[in-house]
């Protein structure tokens, strides 16, 4: 039988995550822990439940279902003791108002390769096709690199999406044949890395400076940078940066300003919130300059949201 592996989703019809019209796969598991995630339900490599307070009618259903009795009503609303949950599912299966639900699907790479194969003259047509993303790719190396081979044989382009943060000879494999590599920077500064994200950066820029080496992979790098306002858009960050890509001899930067729509997930997942502003317009298009000084294309993105 074959290995199944938690999909986090699967979005058809992109068009953010590389060229034309794209299958967005995304994958559960993430060594980092970005206080700024808007994927937060990825980061945990087993499945869970996202409670939506908004669709609960308060009828209870799950309560009375579940058979350890982790659920319980308060106010209109329930609560999870996540604690002691174990998966069962119940609880999704009787919720009549789908205010429950899980945050992956287990699914075969069949599975997956059904989906994507779905929309095929799609891709042929726009120069799309399949991007890798997460959570983290390189936290599923083997479902990677199995997608990345059964794309390769339907002949679909793929994209990566990744933090670098992983096994660099899967990473150089996935990127060696890879349409695009759209790679994470959450900060060059490593104790803004740690405080932030959990891990140091070492890894993250180590494997970036390997594939940068490479012309035929450096060609192919998109950085992408989110922008927290007093975190990591500061003038000796920024700068430091743009003389790092620049070094290296990459050539693209999109800036990610952010927005707090992964709370809304968080409270779902029954998890702890974070608040932070992004940087205002003036300060992102300083940042954009500064880029474009040091001789790269630089793009905003998701201003505004």
């Amino acid at each position: 039988m074959d290995r199944i592996y938690e999909i986090g989703g699967i979005q058809k019809f992109s068009t953010s995550d590389g060229p034309g019209i794209r299958t967005s796969i995304f994958v559960k598991g993430c060594p980092l822990r970005c206080r700024w995630c808007h994927n937060p339900e990825l980061t945990d490599s087993r499945n869970q439940i996202i409670y939506s307070a908004n669709r609960c009618i308060g009828c209870g259903a799950c309560a009375e279902k579940c058979p350890r009795h982790v659920i319980v009503r308060d106010g209109g609303k329930i609560v999870i003791d996540r604690e002691r949950c174990n998966l069962c599912k119940l609880c999704v299966d009787y919720c009549y108002s789908k205010a429950l639900r899980m945050s992956a699907e287990p699914m075969t790479i069949e599975e997956v390769m059904r989906v994507i194969l779905q929309d095929k003259e799609f891709y042929d047509k726009s120069g799309g096709g399949v991007t890798l993303s997460g959570g983290e790719i390189l936290s599923c190396p083997e479902f990677a690199v199995r997608i990345s081979m059964e794309c390769k044989r339907h002949e679909i382009p793929y994209v990566i999406d990744t933090s670098g943060y992983g096994d660099y000879e899967t990473l150089f494999t996935l990127a060696d044949d890879a349409q695009m590599i759209l790679y994470d920077m959450k900060s060059i500064d490593n104790d803004i890395h740690m405080e932030y994200t959990g891990k140091s950066n070492a890894l993250i820029l180590d494997n970036l400076i390997r594939l940068a080496a490479i012309p035929d992979i450096r060609s192919k790098i998109q950085m992408r940078m989110p922008l927290v306002s007093g975190v990591n858009d500061t003038d000796e960050i920024i700068m430091k940066t743009a003389v790092f890509y620049k070094q290296y001899g990459l050539s693209e930067v999109t800036l990610i300003p952010y927005h707090d729509l992964g709370n809304a997930k968080r409270r779902g997942l029954g998890e702890r919130e974070y608040r932070f502003v992004p940087p205002d317009h003036e300060r992102i298009e300083w940042i954009k300059t500064i880029f474009e000084q040091h001789g790269m294309k630089a793009y905003v993105t998701g201003e505004n949201i």
